[in-house]
């Protein structure tokens, strides 16, 4: 129609009402006032009795704005009713996720397709195994499983997504990523993921995670959570082979205490145990004269961290830490639950009691029993108390909250544990399962005068340092 204009073929817009113009009140203004206008165009609007041929049309502009008031006020209840939606944990998807069947019974509700949920296991199972999200589509691919949508075509009849007929085996890494990194297969909906900028702007855009809403337990997860975060961080690591084609357990795990970059494995015969040394991805990266490098080699030998490792975890398992033992060690500067309780009884209590000070002293002020300098300076303290208490208040709050994450934490850490037994070598999955961040401090002495000293400290997952 803009085209039409423009070309001359148009003289008059005849439309029901000005809301069927448009509901953005600063683009229906720039036609109202200045494109048709530049165009001598006529517009009609009938309901609104408006009529740009006769004059006296000062309603549009009212109208204009309240029909974007109207669509503003749609789009806000709308995106509260889907988070509302959202927060229950109900499925929403038009398709059931790939390994999973909508519940005949409540099609909100998922329940589990053994078929495809057996090809999930298979994934996850060989991505814990070390193996990347290509290698995972190729042995897919050559096992001939077909890919997720030729599956739901062939087994239910739905056509979700278009399929190559004559290739329905041919996976790729990007679907399996995807599946690796969704929460649906441990029982959890995630929503809320993305949305349009505004009413006014449909275009998509993606929300952080820190933002999506996730509601656990609304089905039952083909895989555990353990797993699934075992994977979380497989599937981030990128390992490359290196000459001595040994695979490195410690990919990923190792970074630098001085500038916080990995540590990357470095082939050498000259290292303990000939087996290759880990050096600080910083350094090797950066000029080596003493004005310009970035950091310090923080050189350490794979059979030495190794060694120390296994004996670590082996002392943890030989200790049989109970939960008490570990929220000891994980919150020691943290007031106990009964003193932090008390301690907030009586914040509350005088938080109380200045409300009704200050109600107080608002009313004789009010009736005239004090001076207004008296009041002012009586409820500058007072005002202040508050604050103060308040910020007190949220503090111990948050400090209680920490140690109930604390004993949560603590106790995934000790049943994570009591799956192994002390054992006689180290596992990329026993590492991964146990060991958050392994920290390499720059050594001091000299190796060959046997004075050479190197500090390690090994953070845990769910607890961090232990000490």
């Amino acid at each position: 129609m803009v085209e039409d204009i423009e070309s001359g073929f148009i003289g008059a817009v005849l439309i029901k009402d000005l809301s069927r113009l448009g509901r953005n009140n600063a683009l229906v203004a720039f036609y109202t006032e200045m494109f048709f206008p530049d165009n001598n165009v006529r517009l009609i609007a009938i309901n609104d009795s408006i009529d740009t041929g006769s004059g006296d049309n000062e309603i549009m502009a009212f109208k204009s704005v309240i029909n974007e008031y109207y669509a503003r006020d749609i789009s806000k209840k709308i995106r509260s009713s889907r988070r509302t939606q959202a927060i229950k944990g109900d499925y929403y998807g038009a398709f059931a996720p790939y390994g999973y069947v909508k519940n005949p019974e409540n099609r909100r509700k998922l329940i589990i397709d053994d078929e495809a949920a057996e090809v999930i296991k298979i994934m996850f199972d060989m991505a814990a195994d070390g193996l990347g999200t290509y290698q995972i589509a190729r042995r897919l691919t050559e096992a001939r499983i077909l890919v997720p949508s030729a599956y739901k075509f062939q087994k239910y009849g739905q056509k979700e997504h278009r399929f190559d007929p004559d290739f329905p085996y041919d996976w790729n890494q990007a679907t399996v990523r995807n599946f690796l990194q969704s929460r649906i297969y441990v029982g959890a909906v995630v929503s809320q993921k993305q949305s349009t900028k505004s009413f006014k702007n449909k275009k998509m855009v993606r929300y952080p995670e820190s933002e999506w809403v996730v509601v656990e337990g609304m089905h039952d997860g083909i895989i555990d959570s353990d797993l699934f975060e075992r994977v979380q961080r497989q599937i981030k690591i990128k390992q490359r082979d290196n000459s001595m084609k040994k695979p490195n357990l410690f990919a990923g795990l190792i970074t630098c205490a001085d500038c916080g970059s990995r540590l990357n494995f470095h082939a050498s015969t000259q290292s303990k145990g000939k087996e290759g040394r880990f050096l600080c991805n910083r350094y090797r990266h950066s000029n080596h004269s003493a004005t310009e490098r970035k950091c310090t080699i923080h050189s350490i030998a794979y059979r030495t961290l190794y060694d120390l490792t296994l004996e670590r975890i082996n002392s943890i398992i030989r200790a049989r830490l109970t939960e008490d033992d570990v929220v000891k060690r994980i919150g020691a500067n943290r007031a106990t639950d009964n003193l932090a309780e008390k301690k907030l009884a009586k914040l509350r209590q005088r938080e109380n009691e200045l409300k009704m000070i200050v109600r107080k002293i608002v009313e004789q002020n009010a009736l005239g029993e004090i001076t207004s300098a008296t009041f002012a300076d009586l409820y500058g303290g007072y005002k202040s108390e508050q604050e103060s208490l308040f910020t007190q208040i949220q503090d111990l709050e948050q400090e209680m909250a920490a140690v109930d994450r604390d004993r949560d934490n603590a106790r995934r850490f000790i049943e994570t544990v009591r799956k192994y037994t002390i054992s006689q070598e180290l596992t990329r999955e026993m590492l991964l399962d146990l060991i958050g961040t392994i920290v390499v401090f720059e050594a001091t002495g000299d190796y060959r005068k046997r004075t050479r000293e190197q500090t390690i400290d090994y953070h845990y997952r769910f607890v961090g340092k232990l000490e």
